[in-house]
Formats: C-alpha cells, sequence, structure tokens
C-alpha cells in the first residue's frame, strides 16, 4: 500500500460528496419515480459505467457458477435490499434523517465482524461507541417508538437501520471471500441487481414523460453514472491503492454532508435534537476506528 496522494485524497472528497448528495437526489427522484424504479436505474447505469471500465482494461465478468452466486449475494446485501429501503424510507423520513441513520454502518460491521471475523474484536472502547451510535439512533426515532400515530414515519426510521445490517453484511461477507477482481465483480455484482429488478420495476412503476418531471429524470441519471458507477470505481481505487484504512474518514463526513444539504436544499428540520443525535453517533463511530485507541492511549 501507498501513501495517500492528492489524488487519493480527490477521490475521497469526490465520494464524499456524491454519496452525501445521494440522499438528496434520492428525494428528488421520488417525485416521479417509484422507490424499486430509482434502484433499477442507479443500478444499471453504474454496471454501464463499470463495463465500459472493465472493457477497457480488457477485463471480463467472474466466470464460473460458484462466483455469480456469491455475486447474487453481494448485490442483494449491498445493492439491491439497502437501496430500495433507503429510498422507500425516504418517502417518510427526511432525506437528512436517513443520512445520519446511514452513519450506523460501521458500527454494524464492528458488531457482526465481532462473530464473523477473526481479527475484529469488541473493546470497551468500542462497546462505548456502539452504544454512543445507538443512544443517537434512539434519540432521532425519539417518541415514534411509543407511539401509533406516526407509525409511517418509524417503520421508515427502521428501514434505514436495517439498511444499515445489510451493507455490514455485505462488508463482512467480501472480506471473506477470495482474492477478486474488484472491477470485475463491481461490475457483475450492479448487472445482477439490474436484472432483478427489471419486473418489479416495470410493474410497479406509472410512467411520465421527461418533460413534466425533468428534475426526476436527472437525478436517477446523476445517482446511476456518478453516485454508483464512477465513485464504485472511485472507491475500489483508493481501497486497492491506499488501503480501507484510509476511507474511514468517510463515516464522519457523509452523515454531515447528507444532513446539511437536506436542511438547506429541501428545508428539512434542524433542531437540536437531530444535531446532538449526529453527535451522538458520529462520536461513536469515531471511537470504534483503530486511532481512536491511539489518540486516547
Amino acid at each position: 500500500m501507498q501513501l495517500p496522494t492528492r489524488r487519493h485524497w480527490l477521490l475521497l472528497g469526490y465520494l464524499v460528496i456524491t454519496w452525501g448528495l445521494a440522499f438528496y437526489l434520492i428525494a428528488i427522484a421520488l417525485t416521479a419515480f417509484h422507490p424499486v424504479t430509482i434502484v433499477w436505474g442507479r443500478l444499471t447505469l453504474g454496471a454501464v459505467v463499470m463495463l465500459a471500465l472493465l472493457g477497457r482494461r480488457g477485463g471480463h465478468l467472474p466466470r464460473g457458477w460458484l462466483w455469480w452466486r456469491w455475486l447474487l449475494v453481494l448485490s442483494l446485501t449491498g445493492n439491491v435490499v439497502p437501496f430500495v429501503l433507503v429510498a422507500w424510507a425516504e418517502r417518510s423520513v427526511p432525506s437528512s434523517e436517513v443520512g445520519l441513520l446511514m452513519a450506523l454502518m460501521p458500527i454494524m460491521v464492528l458488531l457482526m465482524g465481532h462473530y464473523f471475523l477473526d481479527h475484529e474484536r469488541m473493546t470497551v472502547l468500542k462497546i462505548s461507541g456502539v452504544l454512543l451510535g445507538f443512544s443517537g439512533v434512539a434519540l432521532l426515532l425519539g417518541e415514534n417508538l411509543f407511539s401509533h400515530i406516526d407509525g409511517v414515519r418509524l417503520t421508515g426510521q427502521l428501514a434505514a437501520v436495517v439498511a444499515t445490517a445489510c451493507y455490514a453484511v455485505n462488508g463482512i461477507f467480501t472480506k471473506r471471500l477470495p482474492a477478486f477482481d474488484t472491477v470485475s465483480v463491481s461490475a457483475g455484482s450492479l448487472l445482477v441487481g439490474s436484472a432483478i429488478l427489471v419486473w418489479p420495476m416495470w410493474r410497479l412503476q406509472a410512467w411520465a414523460p421527461p418533460a413534466e418531471f425533468p428534475g426526476a429524470w436527472i437525478a436517477v441519471g446523476v445517482l446511476g453514472i456518478f453516485a454508483t458507477g464512477v465513485a464504485t470505481w472511485a472507491y475500489f481505487t483508493v481501497v486497492s491503492e491506499v488501503g480501507p484504512g484510509f476511507l474511514s474518514t468517510i463515516n464522519y463526513m457523509i452523515p454531515g454532508v447528507a444532513f446539511t444539504v437536506g436542511v438547506l436544499l429541501l428545508g428539512e428540520p434542524a433542531g437540536g435534537i437531530q444535531l446532538f443525535a449526529l453527535g451522538l453517533i458520529l462520536a461513536g463511530v469515531w471511537l470504534i476506528q483503530p486511532r481512536a485507541a491511539k489518540a486516547l492511549s
């Protein structure tokens, strides 16, 4: 692994911006599209980008039935299910709040990694981080946990939490796979996800001409090309050249970007509860990072 260069920092900034903006773009796309259609669009466009990159490199999609079974698991846990849950959650929950809930992902990875990965062991510091993170989530859920009045909103919030668990399962499963070409596997998983959603997309979507909802069409295009396709390439470029540790910084930045964009561009609530919950969740994420132990030792 090499030390981060200016190029790697630029790619990191690109990921923070595009993934942070994704929640806002989903909210815009929902004005015209069903959540399943949004996800199908971003997976299909993302697959086109990755297949083009794969072709330029002279590579090929994974071969053998075993790999395609693994691709099915990767696609369901890393793309299809969590993407649909997030888009569906934004029907009843502000995009800024969904972005905050997504900060739980590294905490979920830690909890699952303790049982399924040899090198991920719990410590007092990590347990403290987990408790802080879930305290922030409990604060966001608030009285919805005990009220039947806003059951739809609570269901959306819980869907976002389940999405973070899906991402964690995907991360654990990926770490247990044998060595693979990241571009090839990424292209294959996006392609599988697109194929899975073709039929439900056509069944659920009531189509409208692009001229009636230009913003929604543009939002899906940006999500697919830049926040899924190009972002996947940027992600694996940084991981392969610098290592996953360098990417841990985005766990703090993306929720902040999602929250800020939702408040500024969509007029979503930004009360003290949301800000305090953001602080708790991000503090929890910081405590579970390896460098936190060094800083506090």
